[in-house]
């Protein structure tokens, strides 16, 4: 199962001095789906409020968020990897093209 965030730009907010309104992003809210239209129905179905407020859930800005589970998972693979294709990429004599550039970088964003 997925997780995602929705957003929109839709309408305004208030500062900590109301005095204004303040234009600017909108969380909604968070769900889980299998796909983001999944996960949609599901925000929509559990925060009624959204539809009586006047957002239009269609126009807002859906994100998929990395769960933990999946960022363990990516940095078992990676770590599998890494030392495997290390080897490999000093053998081919450090390639700016190899993989291990890849798997460091995700290494270093899931650190």
């Amino acid at each position: 199962m997925n997780e995602y965030i929705f957003y929109t730009t839709e309408g305004y907010t208030l500062p900590p001095k109301e005095n204004e309104e303040v234009e600017n992003c909108q969380v909604l809210g968070r769900a889980s789906g299998n796909n983001a239209k999944e996960a949609q129905l599901e925000l929509e179905k559990e925060n009624p409020w959204i539809k009586e407020c006047g957002f239009n859930i269609e126009n807002s800005i859906c994100k998929q968020i990395l769960t933990e589970e999946t960022k363990r998972d990516i940095k078992a693979i990676v770590q599998y990897s890494l030392e495997e294709e290390y080897r490999h990429f000093l053998e081919c004599e450090e390639p700016e093209n190899h993989i291990y550039h890849t798997l460091k970088r995700l290494q270093d964003a899931i650190a």
